[in-house]
């Protein structure tokens, strides 16, 4: 019905646009000749006798445009604009004929040349301005129909990337509420609670085109808390939020990727000084968020399975964030960094 309405609403502005150039013409061509004619009445009459005639030229051409010169056939498109022209020029002469006669003082040619030297000139310039009109007229729509095919190609593309969020997201979870069960944990059934609530938020909320800022920020407090759960000593994990939050909206599970990130490959296991420094701030404008973490690069363990993460990423940024947009890694010896920034409405 959106669509349907919108198209209506340019196809009656077109309309309206076109009756309007038509009249304004008309209105000047009996201002401009009212002088030769001797009143306003009888320029307006000539004025519909010339240039109706000149109107069904210009339109019957856009269909020439369409039919022969849009499908490289030229000579087929040259060859029945010549015969319409001529036709329509025949039209108005004859037209012409049941008006008083101009004053021989006010015409350069003889009375029999004037009428058709003045409407072949005018059809030529009629056939002229159609063939250029519908030109661009051509082009246009084709590029909002390739606008429209990318579109949705991006959309389509973008549904896959937000499809692949959630077995991954899913993946990892399990496997540190699968720690905790092997060793059986008594934290195990608190843990699978927490898990329930993401989960929630996975279904429901991320099918959204856009949530609050707020809510994605609790989400990764929660999986931090679920992540946390895994080890019986405290972890050196920091989540900082600075600059205003409030009312900003952005895609769903946009940040969790870096997050998981950084709990899939921070070195906790064998570091004592292993950390996640996690930084989401807003300024300018510009939403920042900034992640690092300790690594260990002889573990290649973890870097067996997955690797969704960051490149889902980075192809969403670039379909929802064009040009709007930075993405940076730095991958340091004993350091993992990962920031990024988009520009917000």
């Amino acid at each position: 019905m959106t669509v349907n309405t919108h198209f209506l609403n340019n196809y009656r502005l077109k309309v309206a646009f076109h009756v309007g150039v038509w009249l304004v013409l008309i209105l000047v061509y009996a201002w401009l000749f009212q002088p030769l004619y001797g009143d306003l009445g009888m320029s307006i009459l000539r004025g519909l006798g010339n240039l109706l005639p000149m109107a069904v030229l210009f339109y019957a051409n856009l269909w020439l445009v369409e039919r022969y010169f849009e499908k490289n056939r030229y000579v087929q498109f040259l060859l029945w604009a010549t015969v319409l022209m001529i036709g329509i020029a025949a039209l108005r002469v004859n037209l012409n004929q049941f008006f008083p006669e101009i004053k021989p003082s006010s015409v350069i040619l003889s009375p029999g040349n004037k009428w058709w030297a003045g409407a072949v000139l005018t059809n030529i310039l009629t056939l002229l301005v159609s063939t250029f009109y519908q030109i661009l007229e051509i082009r246009f729509r084709h590029e909002q129909q390739n606008a429209a095919i990318i579109s949705k190609q991006n959309e389509a593309q973008l549904q896959f990337l937000r499809a692949q969020i959630n077995p991954h997201f899913l993946f990892n979870t399990l496997n540190n509420i699968y720690s905790l069960a092997v060793v059986r944990s008594p934290q195990t059934a608190d843990m699978v609670m927490q898990l329930s609530k993401l989960l929630r938020y996975v279904v429901y909320d991320s099918k959204a085109e856009q949530i609050p800022l707020e809510t994605e920020i609790d989400h990764i407090e929660q999986y931090l808390q679920l992540f946390r759960m895994r080890s019986e000593a405290p972890l050196n994990i920091t989540f900082q939020v600075s600059g205003p939050i409030e009312g900003l909206r952005l895609e769903p599970m946009m940040l969790i990727p870096l997050v998981e990130n950084c709990c899939k490959h921070a070195d906790f296991d064998t570091n004592e000084k292993a950390f996640i420094r996690l930084e989401l701030r807003v300024e300018n404008g510009w939403l920042h968020f900034h992640t690092t973490n300790t690594k260990n690069d002889q573990d290649r363990q973890k870097d067996q399975v997955g690797g969704v993460g960051l490149d889902n990423l980075r192809q969403r940024l670039e379909l929802l964030y064009p040009n709007a947009h930075r993405f940076t890694t730095q991958d340091k010896i004993a350091v993992f960094e990962v920031g990024f920034s988009i520009k917000m409405d």
